[in-house]
Parts: C-alpha cells; sequence; structure tokens
C-alpha cells in the first residue's frame, strides 16, 4: 500500500497501471487511463490533470456517471484491496474517489475526519460506509 502526499509521481502511476493491467497515456499536464473489468462489463475512464495551485483534478468517466475530485493531494494503491483512493482533504475533512479493479467507483465528499476515529458501531449506517472506505487513510497519515 502506497500513500504519497501532495503529488502523484512515477512511481504511483506505475503502480496503478500494474494494479489495474492497463497503461496511462501521458501529455505535458495529465495522465488518462481506460480501466476495463469484463467480469461486470464495465469500463472507467480516469483523467489526472495537474493543477500547480491545488494537487491534482480527477475526472472519472463511466457509461453513465461523471465524477469529479477536485485538489487531490495524494493517493493510495492498495494490492490487497485492488483500489485506489484519490484524496483531497483540509484540516478537519477528507474526500475520497475509489476506483475498484473489480469496475467499481465511488466518491465520500466532505467527509469529518472525526467519523475516521469513532467506533463504528456508533454509527448509522451510511456514515459508516464512508467511515469504513476512507479510514484507510487514518492509519496511514
Amino acid at each position: 500500500m502506497t500513500l504519497q502526499k501532495n503529488k502523484i509521481t512515477e512511481e504511483d502511476i506505475t503502480k496503478i497501471e500494474k494494479l489495474f493491467s492497463e497503461e496511462f497515456k501521458k501529455s505535458d499536464s495529465s495522465y488518462s487511463i481506460l480501466i476495463r473489468s469484463e467480469k461486470v462489463n464495465s469500463n472507467i475512464s480516469v483523467d489526472l490533470i495537474q493543477d500547480e495551485n491545488s494537487g491534482f483534478l480527477v475526472s472519472l468517466y463511466t457509461n453513465n456517471t461523471h465524477l469529479q475530485l477536485q485538489s487531490c493531494s495524494s493517493i493510495v494503491v492498495s494490492e490487497m484491496l485492488e483500489e485506489v483512493i484519490f484524496i483531497s482533504e483540509t484540516e478537519e475533512m477528507i474526500s475520497g474517489l475509489i476506483v475498484s479493479k473489480q469496475g467499481d467507483c465511488a466518491l465520500y465528499s466532505n467527509v469529518d475526519k472525526k467519523v475516521l476515529r469513532t467506533d463504528f458501531s456508533e454509527l448509522n449506517s451510511e456514515k459508516l460506509l464512508s467511515a469504513i472506505a476512507l479510514s484507510i487513510t487514518e492509519s496511514i497519515n
């Protein structure tokens, strides 16, 4: 598992390519990858666009959705979970855009970081989903 703060390096790009068995198309200020999952017959297109002022803009497209995470400052690549989490955070809040090798994607936005440190048995089901999904970022910070 890898966490990078305030940058996405070539090493991170390579880890993402390895995880998804696909290669990024690179331009001067962006990376694009098409992630295919024959298991669920889905395609996920991810664009990483560098913004010199605020990290990366992550833009994700599927057949029926468009998700965007601005000010992405770090990523987690988990081979065990077979997913990448793109993270945008402030001192009090965190947002995570999760892309799974299985063809799933999820966005948890503006989650209070206190929720990640709460006893999960005290959370309602909706907050529990975001807490579990993003708790991996707390263990690394």
